[in-house]
């Protein structure tokens, strides 16, 4: 069973998702410190261009330009944007990318994808090659069976997902993977934490793939 939220306007607020009261407007040191990060953010990865800093607020605020797609980091060293080589797909050098988030205080691990495809898929057929990925680097993973949390915004596309247990270095995880076609824009989150905090771990991911989708529908 899945446990569908409704976020609107409450999830440009969200720098993880994590239930938690707004907080109170940043000042202008703050948006500093934050505006700085997602400048250096960007550099890094060589992404001027690909990805502008649209920091307004305590976080920083990245968005992948030709998408629309919007990603929120903090000053974690593991933060990055990354943008994927062209190979024989066809596809141009900055419609794949990915931003790529650490959560310490939750010890969750997440990537949010985009990628224009020539041969547009359906979310079906995004989530059924991610989960095939997954049992390719898991051969032991085991579907989970418990109830996950979607963040679903009312007038998009409805994700779909496929969830499992996995053990990495030893411990057991919970990893899953989140997809939509949102347009032309194939969307794609990969989430991987705590087995024993599966819920909050499918709740941080669903909202991080939401806030993606609110971009690409609003540059659409």
């Amino acid at each position: 069973m899945i446990a569908r939220l409704t976020f609107i306007a409450a999830l440009a607020f969200a720098p993880v998702a994590a239930a938690q009261d707004a907080a109170p407007p940043a000042s202008a040191e703050q948006v500093a410190a934050a505006s700085a990060i997602a400048d250096r953010i960007i550099a890094a990865a060589d992404a001027q261009g690909i990805f502008v800093n649209k920091t307004d607020g305590a976080v920083a605020q990245i968005e992948h330009v030709a998408s629309g797609m919007r990603c929120l980091l903090d000053d974690n060293p593991a933060n990055r944007v990354h943008i994927f080589p062209t190979g024989g797909a066809g596809i141009p050098r900055g419609d794949d990318v990915a931003c790529i988030v650490r959560n310490d205080a939750m010890d969750t691990d997440i990537t949010i994808y985009a990628t224009r495809y020539p041969d547009r898929p359906t979310t079906n057929d995004i989530v059924s090659a991610a989960a095939q990925g997954i049992r390719q680097r898991w051969p032991d993973a085991t579907p989970y069976p418990d109830q996950v949390t979607l963040a679903t915004v009312q007038g998009l596309a409805a994700p779909a997902y496929s969830a499992f247990k996995v053990r990495l270095d030893g411990v057991e995880k919970f990893t899953m993977v989140i997809g939509a076609q949102q347009g032309e824009w194939s969307l794609k989150a990969r989430v991987t934490g705590p087995y024993a905090d599966a819920m909050a771990v499918s709740l941080e991911g669903g909202v991080m793939m939401a806030f993606a989708q609110i971009g690409v529908s609003e540059a659409d």
